[in-house]
């Protein structure tokens, strides 16, 4: 009987952290490039099922860079609408030689390039509720410096919402802000 104490902090610290993450975040050495004063932030390639996943994950990215206060950021409408004036039409998958012309032309320091691997609902294997979903974000981003081309920052991050305390499940887009925003915070 002495040992159910112990058990149950254990037992509510594992459960606690049942949101399935996976996360890997690289950075350069700040002594490799200029920290980038002005960034352009292109339509993320979307590999998914769901409908404009790589647009909404590219405006979620816009409002958590703007949110840190590190960089000038170009707004989404002012991108699109010179990548038009400009004639400038991205390839389907933006590499680093695409972003750092496509960067050139929108004169910023840096653009931010990547792909929605995972936008949708799954459903959970053992479901208690009605519906038995829950939702689950992929997203793959590359800061890529424009005078020299190469990516200063990386970050893959993957996550589902799970709460064994809970009938509620956070919604999609709650888990992509909650992904992007971490991924973004591992760029200071």
């Amino acid at each position: 009987m002495k040992k159910l104490p112990v058990l149950i902090p254990i037992f509510l610290l594992l459960a606690s952290g049942c949101g399935h993450t996976l996360r890997r975040d690289y950075t350069a050495p700040r002594d490799s490039f200029d920290s980038p004063e002005t960034v352009a932030v292109l339509p993320f390639e979307n590999l998914t099922q769901f409908p404009d996943a790589g647009e909404i994950v590219a405006e979620l990215f816009t409002t958590e860079l703007y949110q840190t206060g590190s960089f000038r950021v170009m707004d989404r409408n002012q991108v699109k609408r010179l990548m038009r004036e400009k004639r400038i039409t991205p390839p389907q998958v933006v590499d680093r030689r695409a972003a750092r012309m496509i960067g050139r032309e929108l004169e910023v320091d840096a653009v931010l390039i990547g792909s929605v691997s995972e936008y949708w609902y799954r459903l959970e294997r053992r479901s208690r509720r009605p519906g038995g979903e829950e939702p689950a974000v992929g997203l793959n981003a590359r800061l890529v410096d424009v005078a020299s081309g190469e990516v200063v920052w990386a970050s893959s991050h993957s996550r589902s919402s799970y709460d064994v305390f809970s009938a509620d499940r956070d919604h999609l887009n709650r888990v992509a802000q909650i992904t992007v925003a971490n991924m973004v915070e591992s760029l200071d």
